[in-house]
């Protein structure tokens, strides 16, 4: 066995050195692209989907969100509550929050959107929504009659649903606001962009001033606590610390909050596995018609190796194996491309998307699936006309009919 591998390694190698030069640097030259159109778009998906992850931890919802106990509507006594969770060593800060829907109208524009009611102090420990800010200026904890917009509740600013907003409302600006048939006018102290639709489609009120609103002043209620921890930290292991404090209300991660973000994930998905589908019938039509030529080309040397006792099955081997050498130059080149190259130059230049600037995640283990299918592509495209080739009768072969 160990032999007959060796004539196959030997024929592969003899045919590669000795064939057209030209037509062995371009098949190379085509499945590296390929290896690296498919590793590619897997980064591409990795790193939209991890800034997905980000925008929603760092303008949202943090780390962990602390909710009211089954059936109830708010959380009692939440600054006690917050105290509790900031004493442990991984929370970096909490933000208590009122939460409800609202309708905003501005001149002849109305629009319902979420409502929050914060501390302005403890949401900048949480959320990066101060260094969202566009226009105007964040809130400040004596503000009062005073909102902060989103850029899809304001309009203009390249808002992405333009139509539904409130028109272009500008820094300074009046708008109504009615939470629960309670109608207040508010002035827009300052206008944020995160590039993310769900966060920028919400405002943001001092919780004075809403809890006036919901009729619950003074009472030291919230409907959330938004909790920041420490980078590295496993969001579960800050719930089971949560859960060791004594914590009887809902303790929910980020990711129990990312269901359209998932949708969003397996669609660019589906996607990318349409696009691996096509590099890999590209790669075997390629292969196919190379080792086809290739074997045409040599058909009476083929007979000759039959002739003088060289087995069917190591010249279908040889072929493969020179299929593989292919494969496996494209795939060495394209991953040097992409761990030396291209990932690391998005790193120093990250891409600008919509959502902001996005590095390329080269996933090892991903690029390993990939070379694994490529080097199937190839397999399949050699045996096939290698296989049937030399099925044919010997004189046939060397004689050419």
């Amino acid at each position: 066995m160990l032999e007959k591998a060796k004539v196959s390694l030997f024929l592969a190698s003899r045919s590669i050195t000795r064939g057209n030069k030209g037509i062995t640097i371009f098949t190379v030259f085509v499945l590296t692209l390929i290896f690296i159109q498919l590793v590619l778009f897997s980064s591409m998906l990795a790193g939209v989907t991890l800034k997905f992850n980000e925008l929603m931890v760092d303008f949202q919802t943090g780390n962990v969100v602390v909710e009211p106990e089954t059936e109830a509507r708010f959380i009692e006594d939440a600054s006690a509550l917050q105290k509790k969770i900031e004493s442990l060593p991984q929370v970096v800060g909490t933000s208590a929050r009122l939460k409800t829907t609202g309708n905003f109208r501005y001149k002849e524009k109305e629009m319902g959107t979420t409502v929050y009611g914060i501390d302005p102090a403890d949401e900048i420990l949480v959320t990066g929504l101060e260094d969202a800010i566009i226009s105007g200026e964040f809130l400040s904890r004596p503000d009062r009659g005073e909102v902060i917009l989103g850029r899809e509740v304001s309009g203009g600013f390249e808002a992405l649903m333009e139509s539904r907003s409130l028109g272009g409302v500008e820094v300074g600006d009046t708008v109504e606001l009615t939470v629960g048939g309670v109608t207040r006018q508010f002035r827009v102290k300052g206008i944020y962009t995160t590039r993310y639709f769900m966060a920028d489609a919400s405002a943001y009120l001092t919780r004075a001033d809403l809890e006036a609103m919901m009729g619950i002043e003074g009472r030291g209620f919230a409907q959330e606590i938004a909790v920041k921890t420490a980078d590295g930290t496993p969001e579960y292991d800050t719930r089971t610390a949560l859960l060791s404090l004594g914590i009887s209300e809902n303790i929910r991660t980020w990711q129990e909050f990312a269901g359209i973000l998932r949708l969003i994930e397996n669609t660019l998905g589906l996607i990318r596995n349409i696009m691996n589908a096509i590099g890999l019938l590209i790669a075997f039509v390629i292969i196919f018609v190379v080792i086809y030529v290739n074997i045409v080309n040599k058909k009476r040397q083929i007979g000759v190796q039959k002739a003088i006792g060289i087995e069917q099955n190591v010249i279908v081997a040889s072929f493969v194996l020179q299929a593989m050498l292919y494969a496996g130059a494209g795939v060495i080149l394209g991953y040097a491309f992409m761990r030396f190259g291209l990932a690391p130059y998005t790193v120093s230049h990250p891409v600008e998307i919509p959502l902001g600037t996005m590095s390329l995640r080269l996933d090892d283990a991903e690029a390993i699936n990939r070379a694994v299918l490529l080097f199937l592509a190839s397999i399949v495209g050699s045996v096939i006309p290698a296989y049937k080739l030399a099925q044919r009768d010997l004189l046939d072969l060397i004689w050419g009919k």
